[in-house]
């Protein structure tokens, strides 16, 4: 073999070793639920707080994995039918949740091509964003369909700095900005990077899922599902959407997103259960996990604990034993490709 040559395959093995999915040894279960876990965001203290998928309810996780209700939708939604998603934290004493309720007419997910349509349902009133209040665990509606707004699947929120909320809709391929003082709403962006228009690579005609902000608020980035890809939308000075532009594609079905203090953003497959970082300039990428090798099931949302990165299994897709279904997996970040 000439010295070349060795020296491509020692760089390419390198590469690779580098690049593989995470050993199994570096993941563990954080904790496990009586219902699938979907929105997550770190407590401040080492643990999180976690929505849970069908309940309603809202869990406290602690750094050692003992699990605490602090609230629960059902106090206000009643017996509503539907998907408590993403969740968001100001800071001090709010948490803010998504919740989008079926409609008995147009079922959301059981037919995934009639989402929109259920959007249209004017019986369906409890779809929208809700308030816990953590140091009663009191559950108030922000804005939801009974005000008037058309909601459809609202997905994940992402509280700003200056309050202001940012609310991915799923179904309705858009995102909205709430004013959660005023309880007021405004359909913030409806790119059509966001809408696969008939055109579904995944096989779910969806749209935006996944939402973060940028570390110093200049732009909004998402992952989208129908056609699947990462997104930025800038922030113009005003505080109006500008136009959507594709940062890097080449996954299935996505859902949740973060991004870093230095701007690596990870992402989550649902379909094929992977977790991926992303580099700042989307030119490079490294497979954090994958289900053969870790304990992942259609990981849902993301959260940076104190040295880790953890997930919401919401094993949509039953990939998962039982014994490690409906839980938070977690692995330590260490040195990266770049």
């Amino acid at each position: 073999m000439s010295r070349r040559l060795g020296l491509f395959f020692t760089l390419f093995l390198s590469t690779s070793l580098l690049a593989g999915p995470a050993a199994a040894s570096e993941w563990r279960i954080l904790a496990q639920f009586d219902d699938a876990p979907e929105g997550l965001v770190d407590d401040g203290e080492g643990g999180f707080y976690v929505s849970l998928f069908h309940s309603g309810h809202v869990m406290q996780v602690a750094a050692d994995g003992t699990v605490e209700q602090i609230a629960d939708l059902r106090t206000v939604i009643g017996e509503a039918k539907g998907s408590t998603v993403g969740i968001d934290w100001d800071g001090e004493d709010t948490l803010y949740v998504a919740f989008s309720e079926y409609s008995k007419r147009f079922p959301w997910p059981a037919e995934a091509e009639l989402s929109v349509e259920a959007c249209g349902d004017a019986t369906v009133t409890r779809s929208g964003l809700y308030a816990v209040t953590l140091s009663s665990g009191k559950v108030e509606p922000v804005v939801t369909r009974a005000d008037g707004y058309p909601f459809c699947f609202p997905d994940d929120p992402v509280v700003a700095s200056d309050g202001s909320i940012y609310l991915s809709d799923l179904s309705l391929k858009g995102i909205w900005k709430i004013d959660p003082e005023e309880k007021s709403a405004v359909l913030w962006s409806k790119d059509p990077l966001f809408d696969p228009a008939g055109k579904s690579l995944s096989g779910y005609p969806v749209g935006v899922n996944g939402i973060a902000l940028a570390p110093d608020e200049s732009a909004l980035f998402g992952v989208t599902g129908g056609i699947p890809m990462l997104v930025k939308v800038p922030i113009e000075a005003d505080g109006s959407a500008g136009k959507a532009e594709m940062l890097t594609f080449g996954y299935d079905n996505m859902d949740g997103l973060e991004v870093d203090p230095q701007g690596n953003f990870y992402l989550t497959e649902t379909l094929r259960s992977e977790i991926w970082k992303v580099s700042p300039d989307a030119g490079r990428r490294e497979q954090l996990g994958e289900p053969l090798q870790a304990p992942l099931g259609a990981p849902a949302s993301l959260a940076f604990g104190d040295d880790s990165i953890c997930v919401t299994n919401l094993n949509f897709f039953g990939h998962l034993p039982d014994d490690k279904a409906r839980s938070i997996a977690c692995r330590k970040l260490g040195p990266t490709l770049w």
